[in-house]
């Protein structure tokens, strides 16, 4: 999926909330949790971009330093078999395993841009939902095939991530 929005180095997806009739998104790869909302689809990069400053500034004035969302620095496990694997390939080859690794994932990078990126749009929708409650039958204990007891109606609340 690739990200709805950039502006100033981060990222932010979009949502659509049709119950709420609202679009909303977060800042992506960071640890702070920075969400926005409209009503307007037209105005949710706008309502990014605020975000964006917002964040920044709000740092700046407790005196952190904003999350960057890509230091350049990640830790990958791949387990004990992979990494012996991967560390005698970056030898045989006169590199660290470092420079080897990020060669690997150019190779990658390289091949995967002969691919579309498309923009995915996550869609909720909330409905009620009916839940069966049974009783067991005798014949075959453990068996929930049993007797229908009830249908309750059960309003289901809708989630807000906003």
């Amino acid at each position: 999926m690739k990200p709805a929005f950039e502006y100033k180095g981060y990222l932010g997806s979009a949502e659509v909330n049709i119950v709420d009739n609202v679009v909303h998104g977060k800042l992506l790869f960071i640890t702070d949790i920075v969400t926005y909302i409209s009503d307007d689809i037209k105005k949710l990069k706008s309502a990014f971009e605020e975000a964006v400053d917002d964040y920044i500034q709000t740092c700046a004035e407790l005196g952190d330093e904003p999350n960057i969302p890509f230091k350049g620095t990640f830790n990958v496990r791949v387990g004990p078999d992979r990494h012996k694997k991967a560390a005698l390939a970056s030898t045989q080859q006169n590199k660290s395993l470092n420079d080897w690794i990020c060669q690997s994932i150019d190779s990658y990078l390289a091949l995967a841009q002969d691919r579309p990126i498309t923009n995915n749009v996550t869609v909720n929708l909330y409905a009620p939902q009916q839940h069966e409650q049974r009783i067991a039958s005798n014949k075959q204990p453990g068996s929930w095939e049993g007797q229908l007891v009830a249908v309750p109606s059960m309003h289901v609340q809708p989630q807000r991530n906003h």
